[in-house]
């Protein structure tokens, strides 16, 4: 049976392995290309300060070992969703980003992209190289959930600080498409109390 198991079984495993690795680098290095009316109604809020207030409520730990094990699975728990909702949203963004760049014609040089081409290519790049340190720091979490870990805060913030950027130029290049569709997206991140400003910035409304 146990050579049985070698011969048959673990070759066969191990290509599933190679199989699945496979899929998933493709869907999260590859997804499929969507249209902005694809991505607006799935897009959801990742608001900044709910991360931040929440994060800082764990600034003193209880004590005694049980409670504090319990604060961190807590924490663990609801950070594991913040950061699924900006994965989720990054996903789209590239998916969207994909799509406007199959509008550039193929054949035409880098060096005559304009100012919108040059942006969406290196958004691209952006929301690819951001959505690889999402899976990264999503294992990483997985881990130091299950060994009763604290949150590495700094790392979290950081990733927060960098889909932060990525929405605002989404954002803005959704307003390239018109004023309609830059107005459902905001909306649809739960941003119609916050005005997107020029150069990355945000600031609340007057009231």
């Amino acid at each position: 049976m146990s050579s049985l198991f070698v011969e048959f079984l673990l070759p066969g495993m191990a290509i599933l392995v190679v199989f699945f690795a496979a899929g998933l680098y493709r869907k999260i290095q590859y997804p499929s290309p969507l249209v902005w009316g694809r991505i607006i109604p799935r897009v959801g809020p990742v608001r900044a300060h709910e991360v931040l207030d929440y994060n800082e409520e764990f600034e003193e730990e209880p004590a005694g070992w049980h409670l504090r094990r319990e604060a961190r699975r807590q924490q663990f728990k609801v950070n594991r969703g913040y950061l699924h909702s900006e994965a989720t949203n990054t996903t789209l963004f590239l998916q969207a980003l994909l799509f406007e760049k199959l509008k550039i014609d193929p054949g035409k040089p880098g060096l005559k992209y304009g100012p919108l081409e040059l942006a969406i290519v290196e958004m691209i790049d952006e929301a690819t190289e951001l959505r690889w340190k999402q899976v990264r720091w999503q294992f990483i979490l997985m881990l130091r959930a299950r060994f009763g870990l604290k949150i590495d805060k700094e790392i979290f913030l950081t990733l927060l600080a960098h889909y932060k950027n990525l929405e605002e130029q989404m954002i803005a290049l959704a307003g390239a498409e018109g004023d309609w569709l830059r107005g459902m997206l905001v909306e649809r991140l739960g941003l119609m109390d916050w005005r997107v400003i020029e150069g990355g910035e945000s600031e609340p409304d007057p009231a």
